[in-house]
């Protein structure tokens, strides 16, 4: 039997986390620990922390965002409650999606020799890796960060390149930027469609009865822009996409929209625009193609359920290191002009 420690700061951090521990044996020990987290939880943080099909033997938050004054006094607080963690639990393994979190690299600094580091792929930096700047970053920063928690803190070159990792568990193990390939890499489980992960998601969208219901129903999810950047050639390139696959369609409206003028094609389903894609994906079938413009709940749509097509419709002023993404994770382009 092993014992298992999670760090995970977003809902889809929580999620990846939840997919690996999901794969890990039945008798071993399974601890989540959030961090970063708004003052506010948020209805799915609350479903998670009380998620009775959980696989994790308990759950607890760590720290909150700061800033300011506050933060090196709250940060104080959080390595209190890592310590005691430790103490009770003695991890022999530790997960972060993000290896720059002070939160973390205390924990895995102060948890004993034998303890190994891995990573959890946290979405673009794992595939295009993180910039860095010689000066800011790796001096800079660096000396600042060991002068304010200690000579633990270790400066990764990119997410998940730190000393501390050992392994990278991604969803496109062969795709990963190069300073990954470095590290023990192993497959993101393609578990999201488990029983536990759709009941976790009606839960969160329990205000959205009759939209579950539909929800697996759907051959088409249609993810749309703010309306600051949604235009005629996109709307025109996203209904000749539709015209060639017809079936039942829902649309996801951005959380931030106002004009829902845009789009009126024929009939759909109408997905709250609040709710997460994270939260969505579990109730979708596995055929369901997902369309839109290069925005993160595309991209969250092809890591947490990569068997799924999807297809960005993308203008010309798209980046090469954003087209060669795409690309990578076998994601469709459809251009518009």
């Amino acid at each position: 039997m092993k014992r298992h420690l999670f760090f995970a700061s977003t809902p889809f951090n929580m999620l990846t986390a939840s997919m690996v521990a999901f794969s890990l044996p039945k008798s071993d020990e399974k601890h989540l620990c959030l961090i970063d987290q708004p003052k506010q939880d948020s209805h799915f943080v609350s479903e998670i922390m009380k998620w009775s099909d959980s696989p994790f033997n308990s759950s607890q938050l760590i720290s909150r965002k700061s800033m300011g004054k506050n933060k090196r006094a709250q940060r104080k607080i959080a390595f209190k409650l890592i310590d005691s963690l430790l103490a009770n639990i003695q991890p022999e393994i530790i997960y972060t999606g993000n290896d720059r979190r002070v939160e973390f690299q205390y924990a895995i600094a102060h948890s004993g020799k034998q303890t190994v580091g891995v990573y959890i792929d946290d979405g673009t930096y794992t595939y295009l890796g993180r910039k860095t700047h010689y000066l800011k970053d790796h001096l800079l920063d660096n000396l600042v960060k060991k002068l304010t928690y200690g000579q633990w803190w270790k400066q990764p070159a990119t997410i998940g390149a730190s000393d501390w990792i050992n392994q990278c568990i991604v969803a496109f193990p062969e795709k990963v930027t190069p300073p990954l390939k470095q590290k023990q890499l192993q497959q993101l489980p393609e578990n999201l469609d488990k029983a536990e992960f759709r009941v976790l998601a009606e839960k969160c969208m329990f205000h959205y009865p009759e939209t579950v219901k539909a929800l697996a129903t759907l051959e088409t999810v249609v993810l749309l822009p703010h309306e600051s950047v949604f235009d005629h050639s996109m709307l025109n390139a996203i209904n000749m996409q539709l015209s060639a696959q017809p079936g039942i369609v829902g649309i996801k409206h951005h959380p931030r929209t106002t004009d829902r003028s845009w789009f009126s094609l024929g009939s759909f389903i109408e997905l709250p625009g609040d709710i997460p894609m994270e939260v969505i994906l579990p109730l979708l079938n596995r055929h369901c193609q997902i369309i839109g413009d290069v925005s993160t709940a595309l991209l969250t749509a092809k890591w947490l359920r990569p068997e799924m097509d999807v297809t960005a419709i993308s203008g010309s002023q798209i980046s090469p290191r954003w087209s060669q993404l795409l690309c990578t994770l076998g994601i469709n382009i459809i251009g518009h002009d």
